[in-house]
């Protein structure tokens, strides 16, 4: 049985009549007015229903939860999809911005797939798999290859997100923004502080959490490092080119090639 027909839905129509269930749309007040604002721009965007829990009583089923919003479960021409909805405490009014970071990301091959967006709302790709954390708490001493395969794909990602002045702005802290899917295709998510403006430090913000972070031991010891490339990095933030990016790789014993 697929996952998504273990839990039940809700029609936009019956969730309109449903003051419960409805309110639960402008988290964290519940203000009617407010919720009634995200379903009509979830109307608008042609979603068809949202995803409920059964226990302890229906409610909408959230599968994220942030500063600036909270991530549902939706169907949406036929697909299943994750929708961010914009607290209502948020400090931003709008998620127009994030939504066309994740433009630009999406244009080089990163992120999740956006599908559409309004002022208070995104459609984007659901994405399905284990944050970076526990996939690397799961992971054997024998996948070394498997561990090449996947760090080589976020390093090369983060590589592209500097390439275009993107930074992303929170991957210093990769558990919480890197999903591993069931392919092992790793995938950047939550682009809300993302910017143009700043200086990216998307790939030696990776590299740190990699190196120094709560799984270095296991990762160096896995990938036969002894000596850790601070000097390399060094040389990437003053200038951020290919040849010092396949120095870092390099050292790290990972492939040259960009995937």
């Amino acid at each position: 049985m697929n996952v998504e027909e273990e839990y039940p839905k809700i029609s936009l129509q019956e969730l309109s009549s449903n003051l419960e269930l409805l309110t639960q749309l402008a988290y964290p007040s519940r203000t009617t007015d407010y919720a009634i604002r995200v379903l009509k721009e979830l109307e608008e965007l042609g979603v068809d229903s949202v995803y409920l829990n059964r226990e302890p009583k229906p409610s909408i089923k959230l599968i994220g939860k942030g500063y600036r919003g909270i991530l549902l479960k939706a169907c949406w021409n036929s697909l299943t999809i994750a929708v961010k909805i914009l607290r209502v405490d948020s400090g931003i009014s709008d998620l127009t911005r994030e939504a066309e970071m994740m433009k630009l990301a999406n244009s080089i091959g990163i992120g999740p797939r956006l599908f559409d967006y309004s002022n208070h709302v995104i459609l984007m790709e659901y994405v399905h798999g284990v944050d970076l954390d526990k996939w690397l708490n799961q992971l054997s001493f024998e996948d070394v290859g498997l561990l090449k395969k996947v760090l080589t794909s976020i390093l090369t990602q983060a590589r592209k997100l500097d390439s275009i002045h993107l930074d992303h702005g929170e991957l210093s802290n990769a558990r919480r923004h890197i999903i591993i899917k069931e392919d092992f295709h790793p995938v950047i998510l939550d682009f809300g502080k993302a910017s143009l403006s700043r200086k990216p430090k998307n790939f030696t913000s990776v590299v740190s959490y990699l190196v120094f972070g709560p799984h270095h031991i296991k990762i160096l010891k896995m990938m036969c490092v002894s000596d850790i490339p601070i000097q390399f990095l060094r040389v990437y933030k003053e200038n951020p080119c290919d040849e010092s990016f396949y120095r870092i790789i390099r050292a790290l014993n990972l492939g040259g090639t960009l995937l």
